[in-house]
Formats: C-alpha cells, structure tokens, sequence
C-alpha cells in the first residue's frame, strides 16, 4: 500500500523536475541569443567605423595624391621655364635664401593637415625612429593617416630642411 502511495509522488516530483530543467533550457537558449544580438551590434558599430575611417583615409590619399601631382607639375614646370627664358632677357637675381624659405613655407602651407600638432608629433616620432605602426599605436590614429602625412612631409621637404629640427 505504501508503495502505490509514493508512485504518485515520485511521478509528480519528476515532472516538476523536466519542468524546471525545460524552463533552464529555454532561459539558457534566450540569454545564448540575447548575448550574440548585443554583439552583433557591437560588430555592426565597429564596422560603421572602420568604414568612416577608410572613407575618411580615401579622401586623404586622394587629397595628397593630387597634391602630389601639382608639386611635380610645378617641379616640371620650373625647368621649362628657365629654358624658355632666352639669353636676352635679363635674368633676374634670386630673392636671399630667407625669402625663398618663407615662400617654400607659404606655397607648402596647404599641404599641412588641419591638426597641425598631429603632424608635429607623427614628424617628431619619425626622426625619433619609430615606425609607422607604432606611431599610428601610440597616437591611437590610422595607420594610413600616419603613412599619409610623412608622404605629405617628404613631398612638401624634397631634401633635409632646417626647419625639420624645429617641429
């Protein structure tokens, strides 16, 4: 008699049991789904960013590479010139050589970045000898943006410059 009486317990014990560990698996799945949701997001942000900052890096590459080209177009130019320039015409005397640094510095100021204390640190790190990786690590920028402005720095500075030393 007395085993008859416990079936029915024990039968409604187990049940409550699958019941408990059904809704811990159903919990378990939904929080499994909630989590990969909340990164997924986390995914979708990063890659919305990345894209911008490419975006924004095209347009630099683009920016310097036209600046690029007008500097070798000037720099093509000035030879033309002087070879235009017959022997009759009086040939002029070059300005002194602050002169000539002050208009190399005004023709290069529109090749410098807008963050013009970026620039001075990416140059400083540079002639520190760090490379660009590390600069871009450190200053926490792109790595195309470093690349980008030591480009624009070696365009705008054919050879070694005094100024060099002071940024």
């Amino acid at each position: 008699m007395e085993a008859t009486a416990l079936t029915p317990f024990l039968n409604e014990w187990l049940g409550l049991m699958i019941d408990v560990a059904l809704i811990g698996g159903f919990f378990c799945l939904w929080l499994t789904w909630y989590r990969n949701g909340k990164r997924q997001q986390k995914m979708e942000q990063l890659l919305i960013g990345t894209a911008k900052q490419l975006e924004e890096a095209t347009m630099h590459l683009s920016l310097a590479t036209s600046a690029i080209e007008e500097l070798q177009q000037q720099k093509n130019a000035i030879p033309s010139n002087i070879q235009e320039a017959s022997p009759q015409q009086p040939i002029e005397p070059s300005p002194p050589v602050a002169a000539r640094e002050s208009e190399q510095s005004h023709h290069t100021q529109p090749l410098l970045p807008q963050n013009s204390t970026q620039a001075t640190m990416i140059l400083r790190m540079q002639r520190e000898g760090e490379s660009e990786t590390a600069i871009a690590d450190r200053l926490d920028i792109p790595l195309a943006q470093v690349k980008l402005m030591l480009k624009l720095h070696a365009a705008s500075n054919p050879g070694p410059s005094l100024n060099s030393n002071l940024i």
